[in-house]
């Protein structure tokens, strides 16, 4: 990676964390997409984060800069913002952006504080039943790197929607 793409990846990741700050609940990546400067790239070539999820691989976010990608993954894996997994995506179908791909998972940000769980990839945020899963799932796989925490109150999270 270039020192020029390193240095607008922290200027973008400063950015996010910003912007998940100030709002105080969750923020969308299609908002981020809209609002901060330089995440976004519509035309080609444009990159992707995907995970491997169950088996599989799933979509996070697409149509991003290459500094954008290097951003995403540093607020998620530098734990600088909770994850919260949706399972009705309908904030993103309010505002009309989101990845027209089958393997997407809407995901979308809230303060560090807001986090119930750390995993070996990041902060999370999730329902009992969901932060339960993932234990009971490390355990029985011997993972190490699982911790339930307690979440600090912030003025809004996605947990209606929340997986």
């Amino acid at each position: 990676m270039s020192k020029k793409v390193e240095k607008q990846a922290n200027l973008i990741a400063d950015a996010i964390v910003e912007l998940v700050e100030q709002t105080d609940g969750p923020v969308t990546l299609a908002r981020i997409d809209r609002e901060i400067m330089g995440f976004a790239k519509k035309e080609a070539p444009s990159w992707e984060y995907a995970i491997e999820h169950e088996g599989g691989e799933a979509l996070i976010w697409n149509g991003m800069t290459e500094a954008g990608l290097v951003a995403l993954r540093k607020v998620m894996s530098g734990r600088m913002v909770a994850v919260q997994y949706l399972s009705n995506p309908i904030l993103y179908f309010v505002e009309d952006n989101y990845p027209r791909n089958e393997n997407w998972i809407p995901v979308v940000f809230l303060p560090v504080q807001a986090a119930n769980l750390d995993t070996p990839k990041w902060r999370m945020r999730g329902s009992e039943q969901l932060v339960e899963q993932f234990m009971r799932m490390a355990a029985e796989a011997g993972e190490r790197g699982y911790r339930r925490l307690t979440p600090s109150a912030i003025r809004n999270t996605a947990d209606r929607f929340a997986a």
